[in-house]
């Protein structure tokens, strides 16, 4: 038969538990480094803000344009109103 290790010692309390930050020390090394992860994660925020604000220029002009397009229609209105013709809807 063969001799079975026991295992190991679990804490039992949280007093037993260390209190500090110790460093891996051996072959376990971060996957990735915090730097790169810092970065990327700026840049990926940096691009979707930028995306969003060119989104809301491109509606802006978009809006601005109706705009215009609208006081050009108004100012026809108000002048054809004026010289005493009525505006016929259009069909």
């Amino acid at each position: 038969m063969k001799e079975e290790t026991p295992p190991p010692a679990l804490p039992g309390s949280p007093d037993d538990r260390a209190t500090t930050f110790q460093a891996v020390q051996g072959p376990q090394a971060e996957h990735y480094s915090g730097e790169v992860l810092l970065i990327s994660a700026y840049s990926v925020l940096w691009v979707i803000l930028l995306c969003w604000v060119a989104l809301l220029w491109r509606k802006q002009t978009a809006m601005n344009a109706r705009l215009d397009e609208l006081d050009r229609e108004i100012d026809k209105a108000a002048g054809t109103a004026a010289s005493g013709t009525s505006a016929q809807p259009k069909r």
